[in-house]
């Protein structure tokens, strides 16, 4: 090879590896990215409203609050759209009840859309399946509740009863599988998300017949294993959680907080103290990893909040009138929120509560550094909050976007207000933010 030709040879490589690893610093591809909701890009957007800061805002079809997802120059959404439209019905806020007596009375598409992120242009839209819901769902809850996550080939989209598909980036259907029939606690419908290890997709399906996690293989579909779980209905999104030389998949729930092998499945430790109802997802910093849960209304107690030590294993619930014990490094009693996970950043752990209140967390010894801050009046948060470039987004129901500075000051640098219902957790990808409303799908950015 001549030197000119070496040398062209060299750069081009350079520019490949250098394009390759643009993008995939970009990528977002789950639920909250991996899990954690924290973005390594900097100087992502501060300030915007309806009249500036807004790249594109694209109207969406039927109902859903799964978060999109962002893979190269591609923005992935889920969606489930009603042949009648006057079924998709939605009540906001925290309350009790929101319990129908029976499944939405039309048919429905179980749709995964594509578009472009430059400009928001639809690229495909895919109906994996049409039919009539299964099962009911609350009044502020959807039938595509649950984000997709991509491996930058293939999107894999779990609607819940209606089953689990993987779609290549042209649309086309590759498998699918049934997931069986997941009947929820007072049928208020599904909402954990699938997650990705090695060659697996991983799903966790609780409900009040048979709850199980289970993995399988992302090319084919196969089953690559499943353990049965004595468990009631929970809505928490599995995490993965490294220790040491193994993946644990985290999951919570009401009965117990468990870790799994996420190669083989096995059950490695078990936490009781769950709250009778579980929807957050453990997140983790500072060599732990954190569980809380708990319904705003102040009777339902417990509202546990946990952090267990990457080395436990077997039963590590505290005993009787403590708080630690030797997989368990501290726990709370209280504190825990009812939909909107925790994000952890650093030195410390942020818990937002529905009724529009962030405390914060000395991540290692749980001490509380800052109560029930409030963010806004009468707000309500569903969506859970992500971080990037030393900022903390809180997106509320009502439309506004709180930007909090992280640390052990409680500091509040912008306020942006859509006008829209949020309930979505936000992507942040090349610089953007992709906010999912429950008509439009915003990018946030230049």
């Amino acid at each position: 090879m001549k030197k000119t030709d070496l040398s062209i040879a060299l750069m081009t490589l350079c520019v490949t590896l250098i394009s390759t690893n643009r993008i995939f610093a970009q990528n977002w591809p789950g639920w909250r990215c991996d899990g954690r909701g924290i973005s390594s890009e900097k100087n992502p957007p501060l300030k915007w409203s309806e009249n500036e800061g807004i790249k594109w805002k694209i109207p969406i079809p039927g109902a859903g609050h799964s978060s999109p997802i962002v893979w190269g120059d591609r923005v992935f959404v889920t969606t489930a759209v009603a042949e009648d439209p006057n079924v998709e019905t939605f009540k906001g806020g925290v309350y009790m009840g929101g319990d129908r007596h029976k499944p939405d009375e039309s048919e429905y598409a179980y749709r995964v859309i594509c578009l472009d992120t430059d400009e928001g242009n639809v690229l495909w839209s895919k109906a994996v399946e049409k039919q009539s819901p299964k099962t009911r769902r609350h009044t502020k809850n959807t039938y595509a509740s649950e984000t997709p996550v991509t491996d930058g080939k293939n999107v894999f989209a779990s609607f819940g009863s209606v089953g689990l598909y993987c779609v290549d980036f042209e649309g086309n259907v590759v498998w699918q599988r049934d997931l069986g029939l997941m009947r929820r606690k007072t049928g208020w419908g599904t909402g954990a998300s699938p997650i990705l290890f090695s060659n697996t997709v991983i799903v966790n399906c609780d409900s009040d017949d048979d709850s199980y996690i289970a993995a399988f293989d992302k090319a084919t579909g196969e089953a690559v294993w499943r353990t049965e779980r004595n468990e009631g209905s929970s809505w928490g999104t599995p995490f993965l959680f490294e220790a040491g030389s193994r993946t644990i998949v985290v999951t919570n729930a009401t009965r117990h907080m468990r870790g799994y092998d996420a190669a083989t499945g096995k059950l490695l430790w078990e936490c009781a103290g769950g709250s009778m109802v579980s929807v957050p997802s453990p997140v983790s910093t500072q060599g732990l990893v954190f569980l809380s849960s708990g319904h705003s209304i102040g009777f339902l107690r417990p509202q546990p909040i946990i952090a267990v030590r990457p080395e436990a294993s077997g039963d590590i619930t505290p005993p009787r009138g403590r708080s630690q014990s030797d997989g368990v490094a501290w726990s709370h009693h209280s504190g825990g929120s009812y939909v909107p996970s925790p994000i952890a950043v650093g030195e410390y752990l942020y818990v937002p509560q529905d009724r529009g209140t962030l405390t914060c967390y000395e991540a290692r010894t749980g001490k509380t550094v800052y109560e029930k801050q409030k963010l806004g009046d009468r707000n309500t948060i569903t969506a859970s909050p992500v971080a990037g470039d030393g900022n903390i987004y809180v997106q509320t129901e009502d439309g506004e976007c709180y930007v909090v500075k992280p640390g052990p000051a409680f500091e509040i640098l912008a306020v942006n207000k859509l006008d829209e219902v949020f309930c979505a957790s936000p992507a942040v990808s090349a610089g953007k933010i992709y906010l999912r409303g429950r008509k439009h799908l915003y990018c946030i950015g230049k």
